[in-house]
């Protein structure tokens, strides 16, 4: 099944390589917050944590890719994770990182939401709110 892969893998190996050399690029950049007036510190503060941002969204992609390229030496790669049936090539081809076929996806988002609106509203139920 490998075989069928291997362009998928190369692109996962480059992508990989981009992330991690953004994520060493931006490490060298932090800077320093304390000096300059007040608005070069609060320009500062909000480029650090977008940084921070962008650098945890980078890990997540990278953690993703990893999992990727051990499926593909597995030979697990493209059959979903929840119900065992195939990826379709097309959205392997869009997110070569993915581990749910679009069914299964679909089906976790929309949990996941549920789960969001039920926790909100408990939290309203309990903090005093309507």
């Amino acid at each position: 099944m490998e075989n069928n892969f291997i362009g998928l893998k190369k692109i996962l190996l480059k992508r990989r390589a981009k992330l991690m050399s953004a994520l060493k690029k931006r490490k060298y950049e932090k800077r320093d917050i304390r000096h300059g007036d007040d608005m070069d510190q609060a320009e500062s503060a909000y480029e650090q944590e977008m940084s921070y941002i962008f650098g945890g969204r980078e890990s997540e992609e990278i953690k993703a890719i990893n999992e990727a390229l051990d499926r593909i030496d597995k030979g697990t790669y493209g059959i979903c994770e929840n119900c065992d049936e195939m990826i379709g090539m097309k959205r392997l081809e869009a997110m070569p990182f993915v581990k749910y076929c679009v069914n299964c996806q679909e089906d976790i988002e929309r949990k996941k939401e549920i789960e969001t609106v039920l926790t909100s509203s408990w939290d309203e139920d309990n903090n005093g709110g309507s």
